[in-house]
This record gives C-alpha cells, sequence and structure tokens, in this order.
C-alpha cells in the first residue's frame, strides 16, 4: 500500500468553489524513466472543499497500493 508520507498533496481551486488536488510523489525517480514512472496526478473529481480535496488525494493514494 502506498504511504501518504511519501506525496506531497498541493490543493488548488480549480473554479470559484470547486477544488482539486495534486499529488506527486517525494522522491524523484532516479535514472532513465519507463513508460510505469509516475511524475503525478490530480484529484478526478471537483470538490466543494478544500479538506475534501485533500480527503480525496489521500483516497486515491491509498489506492495506488
Amino acid at each position: 500500500m502506498a504511504k501518504a508520507s511519501d506525496y506531497s498533496i498541493l490543493t488548488f481551486q480549480r473554479k470559484p468553489g470547486r477544488w482539486r488536488a495534486n499529488v506527486t510523489p517525494l522522491a524523484a525517480p532516479n535514472g532513465p524513466r519507463h513508460s510505469k514512472t509516475m511524475l503525478g496526478f490530480v484529484t478526478a473529481e471537483d470538490c466543494d472543499t478544500e479538506e475534501d480535496a485533500v480527503k480525496a488525494a489521500n483516497q486515491a493514494i491509498r489506492d495506488l497500493g
């Protein structure tokens, strides 16, 4: 299971009242990048609050593992 402590979560307001989160691994991949290397992603759905966006990001991280 992926650990939230291994990722950086940055929330942003996509449009007024709609929040998303960007999730980026803290450790930069070393060496050549392969097709399965994840550089980061944005949560799939808008959230009503910034806190909900963080919760969605944490759930997405758990789903990675």
